[in-house]
């Protein structure tokens, strides 16, 4: 018959969580998140944030978006526009019925895939005159240097 070994598997050299040896287990490494060439998401972000605050909205879209953008609207709206004849035609029926009186936009904050801008509107709803100050996070994801997302949440 064999004798059992005092010594505790957490004892053992190479031991993993909980004191097991994780045997034949492959090491998990992380994986490198690329968007692609172009401009990369802190160059995008930043110089979205200046045309932004230049009042240059539509050369945004003329110099940022891909073909197939997607743009999402947030909470209360849920809904999502697919393509730049799309968005732009979104973009076109809210300005049609909204001034804008003042906004600005801070950020970018970035991350991996693109990154977020806060934007801060002092905006007119002219179907009925009634003026609101809105804050809203956009959210952008980027492939090649160009926006193939972008998502608005609002605050709640």
């Amino acid at each position: 018959m064999a004798k059992k070994k005092s010594k505790s598997k957490a004892s053992k050299g190479g031991a993993g969580k909980g004191g097991k040896k994780n045997k034949g287990a492959k090491a998990i490494k992380p994986k490198e998140i690329k968007t692609g060439k172009g401009m990369n998401a802190m160059e995008v972000g930043q110089e979205l944030v200046r045309m932004f605050n230049a009042g240059q909205f539509t050369e945004i879209e003329d110099r940022f978006w891909a073909p197939k953008i997607r743009s999402i609207e947030g909470f209360g709206v849920a809904m999502a526009w697919d393509g730049r004849k799309a968005v732009r035609a979104k973009n076109h029926d809210w300005m049609s019925t909204h001034k804008i009186h003042g906004a600005s936009a801070s950020g970018p904050f970035v991350g991996a895939t693109g990154f977020a801008v806060k934007f801060s509107m002092d905006v007119e709803d002219t179907t009925n005159g009634q003026r609101t100050t809105m804050e809203e996070v956009g959210v952008y994801t980027l492939k090649n240097g160009k926006i193939i997302q972008e998502e608005f949440m609002y605050g709640g």
